[in-house]
């Protein structure tokens, strides 16, 4: 029988705690509405115990590139002290710990999301361990039964320039396809319609990234309406809730999907009562880890809303989201980079594996051996 988590672990202690950031150059580098990403990074956790039992996990550092540090600072200064010595017996039970161990720090920092995103890598990290050691997929482990050996995923960040992707990416086995778009864009609607015209009737959406104000969208609901998208993401600021709830009352629009930069089951409960988004995107490695990610998702799917994971960093964490969202009945899409990530290649032994728009993962305890062996000793930040 699969252990539940709800079945504490034998003690064993963590006695080391290993943090790698990797930097991977670009060679055609990504223009966001933040600025220009000429070089992708990475921040893994490596968590190792007093038995041979190890676990990995992925931080949020996909922007910007100079945040990076800062997390390393707080996996290494704070997460490290705080884990070392602990007994691995309960993921759940250690991801409270740490809360309440940075949360006067993170306070007086006033970083309350650098301190998060440190804290789901080490979650991450620690689930994984303690489904190595209970012998069982961490999508197993994490239901407390068997689930799936894959997840449903969809491309994104295409370039909304190049509808002509699309078919790229069918070629690699997907299915639903997310376009970049940008709220300044005169011909955004005629791109859409190329764009829609390629996809046929297959799932498509757009993400805005931040980049409407409500007067420049309102004009453009009909026409949005008309196109069938899956869900609008992050049209406004998300922060105006003002705009989202304005948005949301219009009788003609796209779905709203928010998400990955709310925090924690509180930022969620808000963002769900308030704004009311038809979609919600957790990030298992920014907002909440797989300890109270898990519990968010559930929230989510309990207010009828669905639930699609956001990630948009390395394979660590792709391969932790496709777990958590296979563990989960009722789980929608998660998300998976599209563009050229030398990440993957560097991080990985073998390239993922779409089929019919589904991620597969191998029968093997926790993530299972998908991380080439040197990584750590090629980028741990010592």
């Amino acid at each position: 029988m699969a252990r539940s988590l709800e079945t504490p672990l034998s003690g064993c202690t963590i006695d080391r705690l290993r943090v790698a950031l990797v930097a991977a150059p670009l060679e055609t580098p990504i223009v966001a509405p933040f600025g220009t990403v000429t070089t992708r990074h990475n921040i893994l956790v490596r968590v190792e115990t007093s038995d041979g039992c190890w676990g990995i996990g992925e931080a949020w550092g996909n922007f910007p590139p100079w945040g990076c540090r800062e997390r390393v600072d707080i996996l290494t200064n704070v997460v490290r002290p705080a884990l070392v010595g602990q007994t691995l017996d309960d993921p759940t039970r250690l991801y409270g710990t740490l809360t309440q161990a940075m949360r006067a720090l993170a306070n007086q920092l006033g970083a309350p999301g650098p301190f998060q995103q440190a804290l789901c890598g080490a979650d991450i990290a620690l689930w994984d361990a303690a489904a190595r050691r209970a012998g069982r997929p961490l999508a197993d482990f994490v239901r407390g039964g068997p689930s799936p050996r894959h997840a449903d995923v969809y491309a994104t960040n295409l370039p909304i320039q190049r509808p002509a992707a699309i078919e790229e990416m069918a070629s690699k086995g997907h299915t639903r396809f997310k376009f970049r778009v940008s709220g300044d864009d005169p011909l955004l609607i005629d791109r859409l319609r190329e764009a829609r015209s390629v996809a046929g009737t297959r799932p498509m959406m757009a993400d805005a990234t931040q980049s409407f104000r409500l007067e420049t969208l309102r004009p453009l609901a009909d026409a949005l309406d008309a196109l069938s998208l899956d869900w609008l993401e992050e049209p406004f600021l998300v922060d105006d809730e003002r705009a989202y709830i304005a948005w949301r009352d219009e009788t003609v629009r796209p779905p709203v999907a928010l998400g990955e930069n709310v925090y924690r089951r509180a930022g969620f409960r808000r963002i769900l009562d308030i704004v009311r988004p038809e979609v919600a995107q957790p990030d298992i490695t920014k907002t909440g880890g797989i300890s109270e990610g898990r519990e968010i998702c559930r929230e989510i799917l309990a207010d009828g809303r669905r639930a699609c994971l956001h990630m948009y960093g390395g394979p660590v964490g792709l391969y932790a989201s496709s777990h958590l969202s296979a563990a989960i009945d009722g789980m929608s899409w998660v998300e998976m980079d599209s563009l050229p990530n030398p990440l993957f290649e560097m991080l990985l032994h073998q390239a993922p594996s779409i089929d019919d728009g589904k991620l597969r993962f191998e029968d093997q305890p926790g993530l299972g051996d998908i991380i080439r062996h040197e990584v750590f000793e090629r980028f741990e930040v010592r």
